[in-house]
């Protein structure tokens, strides 16, 4: 289980711990919203039951890795499933919770007590740099690339707290679009720093494969 990242989620009083890979694209779910007991996956909307890592909606169909997770004298905590935990030290029993993780397993903690995401701390990079590295994070679901290195953003403007953005689809009929614009949304919306983003789409000019970066050509085998 060693290098196997770990998202360690606290609702209320109860601790969950998960595998932090989506079984449906491989990335990171720690970025994902948190509600009725499940999370979301930030990019195509994958949906897993944090107690069970079970799949309770498309696109994904196999579940994912639980860890075992107990709390004692304030202390949680996280292995594998089934392995024993190391029995607790003795201490003074404390209201904020430690972390203590068995078989070195990275743990990505992201969750607040009401079960909202507490977004992980900005790098100290250019804005613009911040938002269009928000902006990758959302895949297009057909040809699994994302939308910035697809070439579907033309611009980002931010007015104080609320961002603008303008981009367009591959094509005008493309069934992805209403996701790929909420998921946009979400995206901007989970910085610390921007209260709203208001996306919208444009068809002019419209997209050609010329406004893909080299590193999505080379994804779909176009040179």
């Amino acid at each position: 289980m060693d290098d196997v990242p770990a998202l360690l989620v606290r609702i209320g009083n109860d601790f969950f711990a998960i595998e932090d890979v989506c079984s449906h694209d491989g990335q990171p779910l720690t970025d994902g919203p948190v509600a009725d007991g499940a999370i979301t996956c930030p990019r195509h909307g994958a949906k897993f039951d944090l107690n069970t890592g079970k799949p309770l909606c498309m696109p994904a169909t196999r579940p994912i890795p639980k860890f075992a997770v107990q709390i004692r004298d304030g202390e949680v905590f996280v292995g594998p499933a089934g392995a024993e935990l190391p029995a607790a030290p003795v201490a003074a029993a404390s209201t904020a919770a430690t972390i203590v993780v068995a078989s070195d397993i990275p743990v990505v903690s992201a969750v607040s007590s009401s079960g909202d995401h507490v977004p992980t701390p900005e790098p100290g990079a250019d804005d613009d740099i911040r938002l269009i590295e928000a902006l990758k994070q959302v895949i297009d679901p057909e040809l699994m690339v994302n939308i910035v290195d697809l070439g579907l953003v033309y611009s980002v403007n931010r007015d104080d707290r609320k961002i603008y953005v303008e981009m367009t689809l591959t094509s005008p009929a493309c069934p992805a679009g209403p996701q790929i614009v909420q998921q946009s949304k979400m995206a901007l919306e989970r910085l610390r720093d921007v209260d709203e983003a208001e996306i919208k789409l444009v068809m002019s000019p419209p997209w050609t494969p010329d406004r893909m970066t080299d590193e999505a050509k080379d994804m779909l085998g176009i040179f």
